[in-house]
């Protein structure tokens, strides 16, 4: 009975050290993919100040994006193209269309004057 035991324990002290690895992986890959997604959001011409609080200051659902960037399927392109290597255009980013909107609304948000256009507006922003 206590050969039995020693396998349980051993097996049970495996599967806790690989489940603590997988957590700690993950945990890294979301350190990495958030400073990613914050350089994105800096290039895509999102603010400093919004880049660093974009859950309370960007209209858009932050949530889906981490999850977007997490799970995106070409890192070492999003990694080349952020460091200013020969990779044209920022198509590959699932979120660089969203952040480029969210940019340009925010940046319209900034400077409407609502008392001095008063209605419907009509401009770009």
């Amino acid at each position: 009975m206590e050969g039995v035991q020693s396998y349980v324990i051993m097996v049970l002290l495996i599967i806790s050290v690989a489940s603590m690895m997988i957590a700690v992986r993950y945990g890294l890959q979301g350190v990495v993919s958030g400073r990613r997604m914050y350089r994105m959001m800096l290039t895509c011409g999102v603010d400093d100040a919004t880049a660093r609080n974009p859950d309370r200051l960007l209209d858009i659902d932050m949530r889906a994006a981490r999850k977007r960037c997490r799970r995106c399927p070409s890192p070492e392109i999003c990694d080349r193209w952020l460091n200013g290597e020969a990779v044209p255009g920022n198509d590959f980013c699932p979120n660089a269309a969203r952040f480029m909107a969210a940019a340009e609304a925010r940046r319209c948000w900034q400077t409407s004057d609502p008392a001095r256009r008063p209605g419907r507006r009509l401009d770009s922003c």
